[in-house]
């Protein structure tokens, strides 16, 4: 394992949000963040302080939790398919008016029920200097001194991708559990370099538009994003030592031929 991913093995794990105790945590994170830090969602409308929409009936979620505070720092949704009624448009489609079969016809005609969408793809700000008061993590490291598994890791602004990447990891889980080949996303430009850096490539659908702040809709394919974590060890070590992702990675090379 090299030191990025224990790093991140140390200090986070990415968590599954199965329970019903699990889903109400994703939606007070969300609302942390869409409404509290961002105001991307009015907070009136969310007096239980939970943000949550039409589209989390057939939603799922993966959470990053801080191992040492127990505090849940970052949360990503995946809408899945609706298989009973193919016309059920996704997100990014409604509100990034994406049409398919106008810019990009060979997308167009891929299976519906392949199609998935990546979205409340969320960091809080809040909650991640909450760990860092406590002196646990995410302080600069000074000169000369680095990562020490025997003492409180210390971070420097090349680690700070690390709960990205941990988020992209669950997604991938996500969509390999449940037959999502091709996933939307309304991308934040920044996050979209960031990534690339890592050998993940999402593929632009048009020009930015104006979607909770500025946004990139995208689309992205399961299997080159497996290739990607295949090929860098700081993705593939996140996911394989994962608490709640005990597989190898290596076990799902079949995805790589979808």
């Amino acid at each position: 394992m090299n030191t990025f991913s224990n790093i991140f093995q140390h200090n986070f794990e990415i968590i599954r949000a199965e329970s019903p105790q699990l889903i109400d945590e994703a939606y007070k994170l969300r609302y942390q963040v869409y409404c509290d830090e961002k105001g991307y969602e009015d907070a009136s409308s969310f007096p239980d302080r939970r943000e949550f929409d039409e589209y989390d009936v057939r939603s799922i979620h993966c959470l990053i939790r801080h191992r040492a505070t127990g505090v849940y720092i970052g949360v990503a949704r995946l809408v899945l398919p609706e298989i009973s009624d193919v016309g059920q448009q996704l997100p990014i489609e409604k509100y990034c008016e994406v049409n398919l079969s106008e810019s990009h016809p060979h997308l167009a005609s891929l299976p519906r029920e392949t199609l998935g969408e990546a979205s409340r793809f969320s960091v809080s700000r809040v909650y991640r200097r909450q760990v860092a008061e406590q002196g646990l993590a995410w302080s600069d490291c000074k000169e000369g001194e680095s990562y020490n598994s025997d003492f409180h890791p210390r971070f420097n602004r090349s680690h700070m991708p690390l709960i990205t990447l941990g988020l992209i990891a669950g997604l991938f889980q996500m969509c390999k559990d449940h037959g999502v080949r091709y996933c939307y996303a309304a991308m934040e430009p920044t996050l979209l370099r960031l990534l690339k850096g890592f050998g993940i490539n999402f593929q632009p659908l048009g020009m930015p538009v104006e979607y909770h702040g500025k946004r990139v809709p995208s689309i992205f394919r399961v299997s080159e994003m497996a290739n990607a974590m295949l090929q860098r060890p700081e993705l593939r070590d996140i996911i394989n030592t994962s608490a709640s992702y005990q597989e190898p990675l290596s076990r799902y090379k079949y995805v790589v031929a979808l």
